[in-house]
């Protein structure tokens, strides 16, 4: 966790080991045994108007009951405010993942859900803000595992940016999850497709 501007660990729950790793050595094991939010933080953007992210997420068979659902990654405007998001939840026994994007009204927009294995899978978002007020041009694409799973455009966000980022258990955890899930091999850029 060290490449990471700051981490929130919920006293050791969130921590690097050779269990978890996805993609090298070492990967980030996220260990959910209550619903506080545990995860680490990315400083370096700044007010960026275009953000691509892509990490590797294993359900790694954490228990959730039908229906329990918790983000895994966020996106900041500031320190405050999220304009971007994947979810993560169990639905009619299968684990499903979804991306978001917040318009200047506060209101999110949302990719279907798309159904993932138990396995490892390559998750990937390119985030773009809208070039002018009333452009309406801004959006967001998403993929699993290199396949492009959802597209939304025409979003009016002009007024945000992304300013910092987090991944783990960030938010939204329900008492039906329990259990632990991996994430390994972040990377992030402005242009250009990063791909599995």
């Amino acid at each position: 966790m060290l490449a990471w501007s700051s981490s929130v660990t919920g006293g050791g729950d969130l921590s690097v080991n050779t269990g978890a790793a996805l993609g090298g050595v070492y990967g980030l094991r996220a260990l959910i045994n209550d619903n506080s939010a545990i995860y680490v933080v990315d400083n370096t953007p700044t007010a960026e108007t275009r953000y691509r992210a892509r990490f590797y997420f294993d359900p790694n068979s954490i228990s959730m009951s039908n229906g329990n659902a918790h983000y895994i990654f966020y996106g900041y405007s500031g320190t405050s405010v999220v304009v971007t998001r994947i979810e993560f939840r169990r639905s009619s026994g299968v684990y499903q993942v979804r991306a978001q994007i917040r318009n200047n009204g506060s209101t999110f927009l949302t990719t279907g859900y798309v159904t993932i294995s138990d396995a490892p899978h390559s998750l990937e978002i390119d985030w773009r803000a809208s070039t002018a007020p009333g452009a309406s041009n801004g959006g967001l694409t998403f993929w699993v595992d290199g396949v492009q799973a959802g597209s939304i455009t025409g979003v009016d966000n002009d007024t945000r940016r992304i300013d910092a980022v987090r991944l783990g258990a960030v938010g939204g955890i329900d008492s039906g999850t329990r259990g632990t899930e991996f994430f390994d091999s972040f990377e992030s850029r402005r242009l250009n497709f990063i791909g599995p």
